[in-house]
């Protein structure tokens, strides 16, 4: 129940005693009540059965400190994590036709990390979700909600409400974003909206993704390019005056799709079953996705025109010009594009924040782990501006001006 008024009910209900705890049976529903003040107030039942535990047996209260909204939001903690194998691209080219120079000349990419044995997308969300609270010293109690921005989940109905219970937030929610290589933008432009307009105070923002597992093994175009790992910010609300995001701008453009995806595989019977009606796509088989498909001459056009364009729409909102930004912080997708990226920006390389030639394209993780290693590096330090950009499938991208701590 999400609030004990609306589980009020009238206190003459036959069977119940007024000034009793009594269980009735309101339907199939069976609920505990206790009479206060001449209402009768219900509530969950009891969190166990003869001893067995319920799941989802929380019961709503409210909260300990009343919502204030209009908030300002600020980064206060991150953290990272990666995969223990790793692979160069020496060993690629004992999987494809290719070599160390064709693939550092072309993307920029040197190694990546690959998700192995028990290691899970969840574990390492779990891993980078403790440090960025750990930064931020903030308890996992004192967490209102859990983001999780990936399109890599263990589970096909989401990762987030695990990974929220095993990291103890135990008076948050949490659910999943999904938005590709765009994802941890929108999962963090997002929490600074729970902010500012539900009240909430402190945010966990996760970006996590095994792309590794939907690349063709055998496609020296794509497979190349793709590694594994998390990263994780904390948002915490502040006063509206000490914001420190000052400017965002996102777009989508479904026609896009064609250039970038990897596509539900659902085949259907091999013979028409008469029960269906002709129907030769019923019962379906087991559903899969295919591998990662993409037009490399396409996806870099779309970047280097979309991104610088946002990056300065996300600067005119911020009342900032390119000259006020400190770090440039892009999707670690290619160095050409990064690259292509500044030189129209007119920001120099040495203001340009990249990891890019340890991990390769980490899709929702590569901005957080970026950002989690320039900070712990003593790269990025309080009130650096930081202009963020993330762009990928869907078509999405976007962009946001903010200032560190």
């Amino acid at each position: 129940m999400a609030n004990a008024t609306a589980g009020m009910v009238s206190p003459h209900v036959p069977g119940m005693r007024t000034g009793g705890r009594d269980m009735a049976r309101l339907g199939m529903v069976r609920c505990w009540c206790r009479a206060r003040r001449g209402k009768v107030m219900c509530a969950a039942p009891p969190s166990s059965v003869n001893g067995d535990v319920l799941m989802g047996n929380d019961v709503s209260k409210p909260r300990s400190l009343p919502r204030v909204v209009g908030m300002g939001s600020k980064l206060i903690g991150c953290g990272s994590a990666v995969p223990k194998f790793e692979i160069s691209n020496d060993d690629m080219a004992e999987i494809v036709e290719t070599s160390d120079e064709w693939i550092s000349v072309r993307t920029g990419i040197h190694k990546r990390r690959v998700l192995t044995g028990e290691e899970s997308v969840k574990g390492l969300a779990i891993e980078a979700g403790k440090k960025a609270l750990e930064m931020a010293h903030v308890e996992p109690d004192e967490v209102d909600l859990v983001i999780l921005c990936t399109s890599t989940p263990d589970d096909l109905f989401g990762t987030g409400a695990q990974v929220h219970t095993a990291l103890g937030c135990k008076n948050a929610w949490a659910f999943d974003a999904t938005a590709a290589c765009s994802g941890f933008l929108v999962g963090l432009i997002t929490a600074t909206r729970f902010i500012k307009g539900g009240g909430y105070k402190n945010v966990l923002v996760i970006g996590a993704d095994s792309l590794s597992r939907y690349v063709d093994w055998t496609d020296r175009g794509t497979c190349i390019l793709f590694g594994d790992g998390a990263g994780a910010v904390l948002v915490q609300a502040t006063a509206a005056e000490e914001d420190g995001f000052l400017g965002f701008d996102f777009h989508s453009d479904g026609q896009g799709y064609r250039h970038l995806n990897a596509k539900t595989s659902v085949g259907g019977t091999e013979e028409v079953i008469p029960s269906t009606n002709g129907s030769i796509n019923f019962p379906p088989k087991k559903p899969a996705f295919s591998f990662i498909q993409m037009n490399g001459k396409e996806v870099f056009r779309f970047a280097v025109s979309s991104v610088p364009r946002s990056i300065v729409a996300s600067l005119e909102e911020a009342g900032l010009t390119n000259s006020d930004i400190d770090w440039l912080l892009l999707h670690q997708a290619n160095w050409r594009i990064i690259d292509a990226v500044a030189t129209r920006l007119q920001i120099p390389s040495e203001k340009i924040i990249s990891n890019l030639a340890n991990y390769g394209n980490t899709s929702a993780a590569s901005i957080p782990l970026a950002l989690d290693e320039a900070v712990r590096g003593g790269k990025v330090k309080g009130g650096d501006i930081i202009a963020a950009s993330g762009f990928g499938a869907g078509l999405t991208w976007g962009s946001a001006i903010m200032r560190w701590q």
